[in-house]
């Protein structure tokens, strides 16, 4: 996907007064070299940004008579009219500063912020931006966000409610190729088990490739997360919930909360591959996990207030979907409570139908013992991508170039 990058003139430096990077020269000559051949590619360009006309002026003379003329500068303040002018289509911008004027431009129109740690890191930067350490990790993220495009699994479950899937989970007997197979492969190994932890900015940057290369999660005002049978939560896929959070700019209802997640599960619940066949899986329905499951209560006041002003939207991440069973109990529950929107994101899908079960529930959703009582059962196929199945393979070249 195309990408208009913009880098704080920072990056440009060869030293900081106060700063002690001894390879800082050689990192920016590094950095040269990546940016130079990313704006080769026509998916994108760079436009190098400081509030300091001289400084850019200066710059702009001296890299252009060094042989780099692909690079455009412009001044803070045109960059931040020109990015609020056209904030519809903030999934084309990308901001590398470490900055916080930067940050909060980034945040204004919901694009993405990423932070290089070789140069100087003001605060909130350093606390809410996407880390990358050397050149060649923000090369691979660019690629990454270039090579984004498609949602493996898309379902229109009723107005305003979408079912998507980043990737096809079935690698053992369905992947394309060898190289998504053993993408998939460690990716599940991160998620289920904790295993292949060199994988895991892999999954972030296509992650989030995914989630701001379109603008369907910018009116998102909360974000949540399945808890795992065992009552606790995955720490990466919370991580990732997290980011995207800091990305949208939404706060947490409370700057100390006991449990940051919109979703609890009170109690443990049966695991579903622990019952003895799919047909089983597939017709459990969400009983199983009402009895274990509530909205966080510290969320209560936020939900209120955002059903009274029409912004209750809500995106529920988990990491693989089966049947649905578990979306279709938070679905209900947040219905329930009136909301406007709901986007549920799993990472991978395993390309069965989704059970769409619908309930009448009575009851306080924020604790436990609240009632509910089908009402209808259908059963709805979605739609599939190719294509993200190629680019799962295309991830494999980049990150092994």
């Amino acid at each position: 996907m195309q990408k208009l990058l913009f880098c704080n003139l920072d990056l440009l430096r060869k030293s900081f007064d106060g700063f002690d990077n001894s390879n800082l020269k050689q990192i920016r000559d590094e950095f040269l070299d990546y940016a130079d051949a990313l704006c080769n590619d026509a998916e994108n360009q760079i436009y190098f940004i400081s509030k300091e006309q001289t400084q850019l002026e200066a710059a702009e003379n001296f890299f252009n008579n060094n042989g780099y003329n692909n690079f455009k500068f412009r001044s803070r303040a045109k960059a931040k009219d020109f990015v609020m002018k056209y904030k519809s289509r903030n999934n084309f911008f990308v901001f590398i500063s470490g900055k916080e004027v930067d940050f909060h431009l980034a945040v204004h129109s919901k694009s993405l912020f990423i932070v290089p740690t070789w140069i100087p890191v003001e605060d909130k930067s350093e606390y809410y931006g996407v880390h990358v350490d050397t050149p060649d990790q923000l090369d691979k993220f660019i690629r990454t966000l270039n090579n984004q495009e498609s949602w493996y699994a898309r379902l229109e479950i009723e107005p305003n409610i979408t079912a998507l899937s980043l990737m096809d989970g079935r690698y053992k007997y369905k992947a394309k190729t060898e190289n998504e197979r053993e993408m998939i492969m460690h990716f599940e190994a991160l998620l289920k088990q904790g295993k292949s932890r060199n994988y895991y900015d892999i999954l972030l940057y296509h992650f989030l490739a995914g989630m701001t290369n379109t603008t369907l999660f910018d009116d998102i005002e909360l974000f949540g997360m399945i808890p795992s049978s065992n009552c606790s939560l995955n720490e990466d896929i919370f991580s990732f919930m997290t980011q995207v959070r800091y990305i949208k700019g939404k706060r947490l209802p409370k700057n100390k909360m006991e449990d940051a997640n919109l979703i609890q599960r009170i109690t443990p619940k049966i695991q579903a591959h622990m019952l003895s066949n799919q047909s089983a899986r597939a017709n459990m329905g969400a009983d199983y996990e009402f009895d274990t499951l509530r909205i966080n209560p510290e969320f209560k006041q936020k939900i209120e207030r955002l059903k009274k002003e029409g912004r209750f939207k809500v995106c529920i991440f988990d990491d693989y979907m089966t049947h649905g069973n578990t979306f279709n109990a938070v679905r209900n529950l947040l219905k329930h409570l009136g909301a406007d929107k709901i986007i549920f994101v799993s990472l991978g899908n395993f390309s069965h139908p989704f059970q769409k079960k619908d309930y009448k529930i009575t009851g306080d959703v924020f604790d436990s013992g609240y009632s509910y009582k089908l009402l209808q059962s259908t059963q709805q196929y979605l739609t599939y991508d190719e294509d993200a199945k190629d680019e799962i393979d295309e991830l494999y070249n980049i990150f092994n170039s």
